[in-house]
């Protein structure tokens, strides 16, 4: 049965209306547009059918296989793998153009199937929002226009009431690793100065080394000179000697190591003090101490005082109760019990009983392949965009929701259909090797097939499967790399084959040869396996997500999946441009992402 949880979170079209805050209005719209959007999470988790041993095939379960012919719309891309010798050349990964081709035959690999339909099985099936990296996002804000300003400035250094002159929050000391440990010793005395990027410059010169930003000098009294960035009005820092008393050692959680190396945003210019740490023996820092929801101390660490903090609450709190995965070890959902389930206890885990063959060129003489290019690069915004990747209720950057507020992640993130003709980077030769890269991508109408085997499943998971193979009329799957730029689109026509297991088994030969016992199931009886599919999680969604729906794909998140998978929708808001990356400097309006609907 579904679970009826307390969450209060309403499956509602956001409500778009016009912000009022004054910088916003210097913008050229008041939503944001990007190449994806996103499914929303559902409020109930349903439970899957009564899990049976596997080491034996079950009467009234389903084994067979899937047999599925994949057409590209258009451009399609996986890279290869590099070869030892190419490892040991110190090739990159982009480095290298060539098409996924083990052994030298063209395939999309198996795996890459199996994570697309996961992914829709468990959008289907109302199953747990699973694979996200459950982190504490890092932020830095001072000319953001949004409440985020605010929120970084009373954690760093908010002003004094009486006397409104700014009190800095943050301590400065020494980051040590202590065998596969890290530990913080405070400075002594008032631990840390600020001082004029002249005087930084002096003491450098003095002590015989070269100044240069983003470093930091130990000087002969044992203080450390730490250098910013160079900006106008910014200083650099003084932090004093360390202070070694073992009772004043700040052990650093481990999720906290975890984090700080998970952040993605953090630019290259800035010392990775986990690195240095490997090489010295103390790296100067600055840190703030806090506590997460259940008490427990947390630490935020820096190069400079004005560092990029954790926001207090980590991915996982912006999720609604079902979807947490600790809080409901005892429950199964569609999408684990399909493809497995791996448990903190060995004894509930289990493997999956669905089996993703690679996918082959159908006619493997023809060149499949078009000429090799330099695609955009692609540098989007990244779930720290907290205005497309959680739920908002209003307009205003005032008074958006961030990772320290009381709201959910948006969902499961879809990028739109797109032609696949404008993926090139237009200037070939202006080509950047830091960042660029070339691939050789399969030309659209390419024929692929692959075979999904499958075991014990019932009636329902059976069609979950199939639902998500058998798409609506007009909508197409997306796969490989370089969906955003509108590559990766494809049309799936499968076939359904179901044996039976005790005749396969009854005799080894028969008049026609082998006996498989495989019956192709026709396309009638294939639509009463997902129509049962359909009704069973239908009834059992919390009324919230059902509605007023009498079909699955009525209902308010499916129409939003449906609108993500539509072709010719994506296609058309592709020329209109709602489906293109905004310029980097339009991200400081922190407009909101509309659902797809609005798109």
């Amino acid at each position: 049965m579904a679970n009826r949880n307390k969450d209060t979170r309403q499956n509602k079209s956001f409500k778009q209306q016009k912000p009022n805050n004054e910088n916003i209005k210097k913008s050229n719209a008041y939503v944001a547009h990007a190449p994806y959007n996103f499914v929303p999470l559902n409020t109930s988790v349903i439970d899957a059918d009564q899990i049976l041993p596997q080491d034996k095939y079950h009467s009234g379960r389903f084994s067979g296989h899937i047999d599925c012919e994949l057409e590209t719309l258009t451009p399609l891309y996986v890279r290869g793998t590099l070869a030892d010798d190419e490892i040991k050349k110190g090739m990159e990964a982009k480095d290298k153009s060539d098409f996924f081709s083990p052994a030298g035959k063209v395939r999309i690999p198996g795996s890459s199937i199996r994570g697309m339909v996961r992914n829709l099985v468990e959008i289907v099936s109302w199953s747990r929002f699973g694979f996200f990296e459950d982190k504490n996002l890092y932020y830095r804000s001072f000319a953001d226009i949004s409440s985020l300003r605010n929120e970084y400035i009373n954690t760093i250094n908010p002003k004094d009431e009486k006397t409104g002159k700014s009190i800095y929050k943050m301590s400065a000391g020494y980051l040590v690793k202590i065998g596969f440990e890290y530990a913080i010793f405070p400075a002594e005395g008032k631990q840390f100065e600020k001082i004029s990027k002249s005087d930084a410059m002096a003491l450098v010169k003095k002590n015989g080394q070269v100044y240069s930003e983003f470093n930091y000098y130990r000087l002969h009294d044992g203080r450390y000179v730490i250098v910013s960035g160079s900006m106008p009005r910014k200083k650099d820092w003084i932090i004093y000697k360390i202070n070694r008393t073992p009772e004043k050692k700040i052990n650093i959680p481990e999720i906290d190591i975890r984090s700080y190396e998970m952040d993605e945003n953090r630019s290259d210019k800035v010392p990775n003090l986990l690195e240095l740490c490997e090489k010295y023996p103390e790296v100067p820092c600055f840190y703030i101490v806090w506590k997460d929801k259940n008490g427990k101390h947390r630490i935020s660490f820096g190069h400079t005082g004005l560092f990029r903090i954790a926001y207090r609450k980590p991915i996982r709190e912006h999720l609604p109760s079902v979807h947490d995965a600790d809080n409901n070890t005892n429950r199964i959902d569609f999408a684990h019990a399909i493809f497995g389930n791996t448990a903190k206890e060995s004894k509930d885990s289990f493997a999956g009983r669905v089996f993703f063959e690679d996918a082959q060129l159908v006619n493997p003489n023809i060149n499949p392949f078009m000429d090799e290019k330099v695609p955009k690069v692609l540098l989007g915004p990244k779930p720290t965009t907290f205005q497309h990747y959680l739920e908002q209720d209003s307009m205003n950057p005032k008074n958006l929701k961030h990772y320290n507020s009381e709201t959910w992640i948006r969902g499961n993130k879809f990028y739109w259909h797109k032609s696949g003709t404008k993926w090139e980077k237009e200037n070939q030769k202006d080509f950047n090797k830091k960042i660029e890269t070339k691939i050789k991508p399969v030309k659209p109408k390419t024929l692929f097939r692959f075979r999904i085997r499958y075991e014990n499943l019932t009636e329902n998971e059976l069609g979950a499967l199939l639902f998500t193979l058998y798409l609506p009329v007009g909508c197409g799957h997306k796969i490989g790399m370089g969906k955003p730029l509108g590559l990766g689109s494809v049309k799936i026509n499968p076939e359904l084959f179901i044996i039976d297991r005790e005749k396969r088994y009854s005799a080894l030969f028969d008049n026609f040869g082998w006996v498989l016992a495989e019956t192709k199931i026709n396309e009638e009886d294939t639509k009463k396996i997902t129509a049962a599919f359909e009704e069973h999680i239908l009834k059992n969604m919390d009324s919230r997500d059902r509605g007023n729906a009498s079909s699955l794909w009525d209902t308010y998140r499916l129409k939003q999946l449906k609108l993500l998978l539509d072709i010719e929708r994506g296609k058309n808001l592709e020329v209109s441009g709602k489906t293109e990356y905004m310029n980097l400097k339009d991200f400081r309006y922190r407009n909101v992402l509309p659902v797809s609907e609005k798109v």
